[in-house]
């Protein structure tokens, strides 16, 4: 079973398309037809084989940008496929974006994603999913571009376009490669946490909050991306969620828009495109995409309600629910509701824990998944493995995460 090196999966000028007062006649219109024609040229490689281990790279690149109506900045991308025709269930997109025609191509990757595509976990499975010849003397396979104006919000994909798809050579070597745990993003602003605004890793649990897992959610085992949530109560006031890149420089993460309306932007390395704003105080459900970068903002409707004191009780401590490894709220500003809780552990061998709130067993989460999970009322106990860990827990949902710490 994995163990997370610890916050690593919290790790990794805008352009407002919407009306306002002031618009201009003169703004300019977007022209979503002009933005579908994106042209690939045939890589300069042309048809040799790419020895995809023995190599770092190849170039590919757009005759020229989509027009949009109006000098933009593009963001560039790149897919492969066994199929020329890319079908949603069969397509793997590659790691990185560019704002350059040209895009670099590494060749790592797109083992990684031809790996993904013939579902292979092991070496047998290598041996199985490619012929002799396929493994000597290479396979064909399909890349294509994608375009995307750098500034359109992130949940807006009429900008979004594909090019034509180029059929390439590649010859494909076994890795093993580790499954990812889910990425997950942290929160940050004047009504969270502390309220200071923090935006460095190690304040997460302080300074920040951190998203959770979301029930059911299945996430890449390549990637770590999907759908993560969080629930809670949020003062009327403004915030950002930062990304696992965006950690110590603002540059990554969602940003703008509010509650009612939506707009949430997000920020990929530009300009700062302002705050993300609760117009009216209470509980609401924050849903965010990783892999399409869309944000939803609804209000929580259940009754919620607020503790005092959460522990960890389990077999390292003899089940001690009073006063065993006590927790830390997260929220401390003003005006703000309390339910998430941080600690660290030191299990010196594989344990069985739980939450418990208020000293007692009244209200307790369990669930067998490790490190990270969704515990329910007298659910199972989590199999913890022996290890340092950071702890965080929101007891709305039940939501849990342990990140391990290690020794650098």
């Amino acid at each position: 079973m994995k163990k997370l090196s610890i916050l690593a999966s919290l790790l990794i000028g805008v352009f407002a398309f919407s009306s306002c007062e002031s618009d201009r006649d003169d703004n300019p219109t977007i022209d979503y037809n002009g933005a579908q024609q994106l042209e690939m040229l045939i890589p300069v490689i042309g048809q040799q084989t790419i020895d995809l281990q023995n190599s770092k790279s190849f170039e590919i690149k757009a005759k020229s940008s989509p027009n949009y109506g109006f000098p933009t900045a593009v963001k560039y991308g790149a897919q492969i496929s066994l199929d020329s025709n890319f079908p949603e269930n069969a397509t793997y997109t590659l790691n990185g974006t560019s704002t350059s025609l040209n895009y670099e191509v590494l060749t790592s990757d797109v083992n990684k994603g031809l790996l993904t595509l013939r579902g292979v976990e092991n070496m047998d499975g290598f041996l199985d999913a490619f012929t002799d010849q396929e493994r000597s003397k290479g396979m064909p396979l399909y890349i294509r571009m994608t375009a995307k104006l750098v500034n359109a919000q992130s949940d807006d994909n009429r900008t979004f376009t594909t090019s034509n798809s180029v059929a390439i050579n590649v010859l494909p070597f076994f890795v093993e490669t580790k499954e990812v745990l889910p990425e997950l993003w942290a929160l940050t602003g004047g009504i969270i946490a502390d309220g200071s605004w923090s935006n460095s890793r190690d304040q997460v649990g302080k300074g920040m909050m951190t998203m959770y897992v979301k029930a059911d959610e299945v996430y890449s085992k390549s990637t770590g991306l999907g759908i993560i949530e969080y629930v809670g109560y949020f003062p009327a006031g403004e915030f950002k969620i930062i990304a696992p890149a965006g950690f110590g420089n603002w540059n990554y993460g969602m940003c703008g828009g509010n509650e009612v309306d939506g707009g949430h932007v997000y920020r990929d390395g530009g300009d700062d495109p302002g705050n993300i704003k609760i117009t009216t105080a209470g509980h609401y459900t924050l849903t965010l995409n990783t892999e399409l970068h869309t944000l939803k903002i609804t209000p929580y409707e259940k009754d919620v309600k607020v503790f005092s004191k959460i522990t960890i009780p389990g077999s390292h401590n003899g089940w001690n629910q009073v006063d065993g490894n006590e927790m830390t709220p997260v929220t401390t500003i003003a005006g703000g509701e309390n339910h998430d809780w941080v600690t660290e552990i030191t299990l010196s061998a594989d344990s069985e824990v739980k939450f418990a709130a208020d000293g007692a067993w009244d209200d307790n989460w369990g669930n067998a998944a490790f490190p990270f999970g969704i515990g329910t009322q007298n659910g199972a106990n989590i199999k913890a493995l022996a290890g340092k860990y950071k702890v965080f827990f929101n007891d709305i949902t039940g939501a849990y995460f342990f990140s391990e710490i290690t020794e650098e």
